[in-house]
């Protein structure tokens, strides 16, 4: 399983979970079978508009299971469901710790 979560900061290891959803600094994406984590920044931040949508097909492209973070609109809550792309709201904390609790 490959877990995105929306991050204030690039290191899996001091990153803490970003509120923000569509306009995070970055993504870090956990994959559960290998222990190996990457992260991304969010290249959806500064959109002008559609920035859920933008992040979510980001997501899609990373081959994204899941996503943790602490709030999402109606359209990145959509455009996530369109995708098959599980959401755990209201996550807070670091993501090291919230990376642990979603592959529970």
């Amino acid at each position: 399983m490959r877990i995105a979560v929306s991050a204030t900061e690039a290191d899996y290891n001091v990153a803490g979970v970003d509120p923000r959803f569509g306009r995070c600094s970055f993504f870090i994406i956990y994959d559960t079978e290998t222990g190996e984590w990457s992260s991304f920044p969010n290249p959806a931040k500064d959109a002008v508009g559609g920035a859920a949508i933008k992040a979510v097909e980001f997501l899609k492209s990373k081959n994204v299971d899941v996503v943790v973070t602490g709030n999402l609109g109606p359209n990145a809550t959509s455009s996530l469901t369109a995708a098959g792309i599980r959401a755990i709201t209201g996550v807070t904390g670091k993501v090291l710790n919230a990376v642990k609790r979603a592959g529970e």
